[in-house]
């Protein structure tokens, strides 16, 4: 049974349009920081609209978020070393825990009373914990659009399809969305074939092209020569990279006269940023920094850049067209790696082989990425996704998009223009009842 088409929701005419946003939040920034480029995107085109972020997290105020966005601090989690939730500061149990970001979360949607719901990675929330709103949302205001946003890769499809039927994400997909927005190409990954998901699921993805913010403008200080930057994303597990580059490549760098920044990451554990920041400090040449507020900045600055495969980076070094040499993580999941290898036929990247995961190995291919990259890199990556979820957005929200903005758009694929084009209206909500 089907719920009569409606039209688009319309915010109160009295007040700003309200779109609440979910973060997952237990690893890393990468979330956190698509979805704030999200808000920042939406206010820019369309300046009437507020937003209250649901997160975790407790970097938000690094990031400095615009005055429309503020955001509701749960207690944060973090994950054990065999993959299991649990309190990140707080001494209680998980299911403690859990029952009280549910609380938190329902009570946001109920108080806040949000004309959009935008929820990022986790589409029922870390174990199960946006059902309760999510089920308030379709009953109460079965008018607010429900959408879920997700990475173009998740991880390996049994991996993905396991976890999804074990959370019950496909009957929320069923049930409760009103689309899902895949933040990659179709050409490149295809969600609904590689997931094996139903014809009534694959009804409602929508393909976006990759989230990637325009390179910033902040002026930049003068350096002296070439440099190459070493990041890897929050740093959660990213000692090994940061370890072996400064055991054997860093000195193979500055020999040459090339500079090194090195960023650890706000995640990365205290004791392992402490060992590394002193071996860093003993290289002549190399910079060590615990946090890059800009990331943008630092890749700009940079001509060759080493990182791992987080999916932000990876589209900031896109349009910034960077040469890069990429390490992805393999655990605990595959997502990266897929990821890189499918941008690395499409000559967006270089992908450091297994066999060269080593200090020795990763030294070699450090210097064949400098001595042969060009100066920029040629691909044809779709990177319009900010322009079109905020005309997306928009036109839920029975609004226009307002100005074109300055994303750069090389060669934008024909699935995600024919799937999710700019200004268009909104098809009718159909939910399933409950």
């Amino acid at each position: 049974m089907q719920l009569p088409p409606r039209t688009a929701s319309r915010p109160h005419p009295s007040r700003p349009c309200r779109v609440l946003a979910y973060c997952h939040d237990s690893v890393g920034v990468g979330h956190l920081r698509r979805t704030l480029a999200i808000c920042e995107k939406l206010n820019s085109v369309r300046g009437d609209c507020t937003f209250l972020l649901a997160t975790g997290s407790p970097y938000v105020p690094l990031f400095r978020p615009p005055p429309s966005v503020d955001y509701i601090k749960l207690p944060a989690l973090t994950k054990t070393a065999d993959g299991e939730y649990c309190s990140k500061f707080l001494s209680m149990d998980l299911k403690q825990i859990l029952r009280c970001r549910e609380a938190l979360i329902l009570q946001a949607a109920q108080s806040f009373q949000p004309d959009l719901l935008l929820v990022d990675k986790a589409p029922v929330g870390v174990c199960g914990e946006l059902l309760p709103a999510l089920r308030w949302l379709h009953a109460s205001r079965p008018e607010v659009p429900l959408i879920f946003g997700m990475r173009d890769v998740e991880d390996e499809p049994r991996a993905t399809v396991r976890q999804w039927q074990q959370s019950g994400a496909l009957e929320a997909f069923e049930r409760f969305f009103t689309e899902i927005w895949v933040y990659g190409s179709q050409d490149l990954f295809d969600v609904g074939q590689a997931y094996d998901l139903p014809e009534s699921v694959r009804r409602k993805l929508r393909y976006t092209g990759y989230v990637a913010r325009p390179p910033c403008e902040h002026p930049l200080s003068p350096q002296n020569g070439p440099a190459l930057l070493v990041t890897v994303g929050g740093g959660t597990d990213g000692e090994r990279i940061l370890r072996d580059f400064l055991s054997l490549a860093a000195a193979r760098v500055t020999g040459r006269g090339i500079r090194c920044q090195v960023v650890g990451g706000p995640d990365l554990p205290a004791d392992a940023a402490a060992r590394l920041r002193a071996q860093a400090a003993r290289i002549a040449g190399v910079e060590w920094l615990d946090f890059a507020e800009c990331m943008s900045c630092r890749i700009r600055q940079a001509r060759w850049v080493v990182t791992m495969g987080g999916y932000n980076t990876l589209c900031e070094l896109a349009v910034q067209r960077k040469p890069a040499l990429v390490i992805p993580r393999t655990r605990p999941r595959l997502e990266q790696r897929i990821r890189a290898e499918i941008w690395q036929r499409r000559g967006a990247v270089r992908m450091l082989p297994d066999e060269a995961r080593n200090p020795a190995g990763l030294a070699a291919c450090v210097e064949a990425l400098i001595e042969t990259a060009p100066q920029q890199t040629s691909h044809d990556l779709d990177l319009a996704g900010l322009d079109r979820i905020a005309a997306r957005m928009c036109a839920l929200l029975g609004r226009d998009a307002g100005p074109a903005s300055r994303t750069p758009a090389p060669a934008r694929s024909e699935s995600a223009r024919e799937v999710l084009p700019s200004a268009a209206p909104r098809a009718p909500i159909r939910r399933s009842a409950p």
